[in-house]
């Protein structure tokens, strides 16, 4: 029998003994994340390799920022079909590099995507991609590019960027919530980011080596969101420095996938996999 899991019950406290090698069990058809008018969740894919994620509204809306690796299209389409995604709205890139364009030709053309968005400096790239499909808007944003979404959240560029290491970094305001979603670690964006105002940022999704101590203590987040492999030790390290900061971290390459959910007064974390369960 398939199941449809309920975010309600996991937001309620139940939570089942699953280990850290644990999977979507294949009884669950459908995560419910049980969004109400005016709130609105954000979901971090656990991907082998690339970058995704998701911004839902409560209506079926839907954001989704970079496509991950080929390698991992599969896996990609899964997340989406258990997350009750039919339809994408818009895609944004942050980086027109391996790891997060490479789906998004087939993303644009089986979820009826109508817009693409991607920094200038990708624009070559980007066209080449999108060339053969027809009806597909793409729009190009800079440094300092504003825009409204879903009627009221508010994405800004805070950093653009198209040497290697660099890409296109920015601000989510989600209601009174700041979200950082940076996928550059250079010295350039370390140096952006402590120029922002520490009260605006609740959380952070960013590489690790765009997160050293002195930026997270100057942006004094409530949580950081990693999505890659670090050495065992330099990890206990940040995570006991981050916790004297009272900073929660995340890892969906060690906790799986993370969705955050935003209501009208609020916003709470969660590792999807800590509330999934196999019923027999």
């Amino acid at each position: 029998m398939k199941l449809i899991f309920s975010i309600i019950i996991a937001l309620s406290g139940w939570l089942p003994n699953i280990d850290d090698e644990s999977v979507i069990p294949d009884e669950i058809e459908k995560i419910d994340l049980n969004l109400m008018e005016n709130e609105y969740a954000f979901t971090f894919f656990d991907l082998s390799s690339g970058d995704a994620a998701i911004l839902q509204a409560e209506d079926g809306s839907t954001i989704l920022i970079n496509t991950g690796t080929a390698a991992e299209e599969n896996k990609l389409k899964k997340w989406l079909t258990l997350y009750g995604v039919k339809k994408i709205d818009a895609v944004i890139l942050t980086k027109a590099t391996k790891g997060y364009d490479d789906n998004v030709k087939n993303i644009v053309t089986e979820y009826n995507v109508p817009r693409v968005i991607a920094g200038k400096k990708m624009e070559n790239r980007v066209n080449s991609i999108l060339s053969d499909l027809q009806g597909v808007e793409l729009s190009l944003w800079s440094e300092q590019s504003k825009e409204t979404f879903l009627d009221e959240i508010e994405i800004s560029v805070i950093h653009e960027n198209d040497t290697k290491e660099e890409g296109l970094d920015l601000s989510f305001k989600i209601k009174d919530n700041y979200l950082l979603y940076v996928t550059s670690s250079s010295e350039k964006i370390r140096n952006k980011l402590m120029e922002l105002n520490p009260s605006d940022v609740q959380i952070i999704k960013a590489p690790y080596n765009a997160m050293p101590f002195a930026t997270a203590e100057h942006l004094d987040p409530q949580a950081v969101i990693l999505s890659e492999q670090v050495d065992k030790a330099v990890e206990r390290e940040m995570v006991q420095k981050f916790r004297e900061m009272w900073i929660e971290v995340f890892n969906t390459a060690k906790q799986g996938t993370v969705t955050a959910k935003f209501t009208k007064t609020t916003h709470e974390i969660f590792p999807i996999k800590n509330f999934l369960n196999t019923r027999k």
